[in-house]
């Protein structure tokens, strides 16, 4: 598990620190390339995604599940940082803690745990956090610049929403995705992470200092990797039988991914502290590397993963 975290990060490290040193060096556009990110390679990576998936309407509870899962912590996260937190920063905390690098972070630790037969099981489960991060959580990260209802205007815009429905549509259909599509998704995937981690690093070479709030930072993280697996391990207790335990399983891996590069992209389309995003995600991916390895056994140990 440490060799397949350290092999998932060093890349991830290296995109941060390439972008870091492109945006000390160069004159960049940090709000052109979130636009980028966000409007054009993140559409086709969700339909993609989604249209590749063995659906069935049972599976739809999948996605609302990790919807609700996501939108809780991300509720509980930003009501608490009102104790603390005492200023626009305080909207990125939904994003920050109830959503995460669950895509290129997670995905890679769950095929190594459960095969790679997880994948269109993690990506479907992966659904809800994705619809939950560019809904309600976009929502309140433009809300800490502009008004309520500008924010439901830029948050209803948002195209990945609508490619997201538009993949399982194709998925419910059981159509094929054309050779060509698939090899757009193919570019687009590799893309999405690229540009996603250096955006995170541009962002942390144009602040103006390194200086965090730690207020915000104790908060985020306590709502990431202490909020986020109580609430996985409280679904996995309580569940009825509707999810079996290796949907329980992917949810816990999930869980413990770090701070979504996305929230750097989001903050800096809305004009927004992109220098706290940025610090949040580089330092949660930090520490995402140094904590999978003990909270797994962790959760081995009370035997919620076989």
């Amino acid at each position: 598990m440490t060799v397949l975290l350290i092999q998932s990060f060093i890349p991830l490290a290296l995109l941060i620190l390439l972008g870091f040193v492109v945006g000390r060096t160069q004159s960049v556009d940090l709000k052109s390339v979130a636009v980028l990110a966000i409007y054009a390679i993140t559409p086709v990576v969700a339909f993609g995604s989604a249209a590749q998936l063995d659906f069935t309407f049972a599976l739809l509870l999948l996605p609302l599940a990790t919807f609700a899962l996501a939108a809780f912590v991300g509720l509980v996260a930003f009501w608490a940082g009102k104790f603390f937190v005492h200023d626009s920063s305080r909207y990125l905390l939904p994003v920050a803690c109830g959503s995460g690098n669950t895509g290129y972070f997670g995905l890679p630790v769950a095929m190594a745990l459960f095969g790679d037969d997880v994948a269109g099981l993690y990506f479907l489960a992966n659904l809800g956090v994705v619809i939950f991060e560019t809904s309600l959580g976009y929502y309140f990260v433009a809300r800490g610049t502009v008004p309520a209802d500008m924010a439901v205007k830029r948050a209803l815009k948002l195209p990945v929403l609508y490619s997201l429905l538009a993949g399982l549509a194709f998925a419910a259909m059981h159509f094929s995705l054309p050779a060509p599509l698939i090899k757009l998704w193919d570019f687009s995937k590799s893309g999405y992470v690229v540009i996603g981690m250096m955006i995170a690093g541009i962002a942390l070479a144009q602040a103006p200092s390194f200086k965090i709030n730690p207020r915000l930072l104790g908060v985020a993280l306590a709502g990431k990797f202490l909020l986020w697996p109580l609430t996985a391990l409280a679904f996995a207790a309580l569940d009825p039988g509707f999810f079996t335990p290796q949907i329980h399983n992917l949810i816990l891996v999930m869980s413990l991914t770090p701070i979504a590069a996305n929230l750097s992209a989001y903050a800096a389309a809305n004009d927004g502290p992109v220098a706290q995003a940025a610090m949040l995600v580089f330092i949660s991916t930090l520490l995402a590397l140094l904590s999978m390895p003990f909270l797994l056994p962790v959760l081995l140990s009370v035997k919620l993963i076989p």
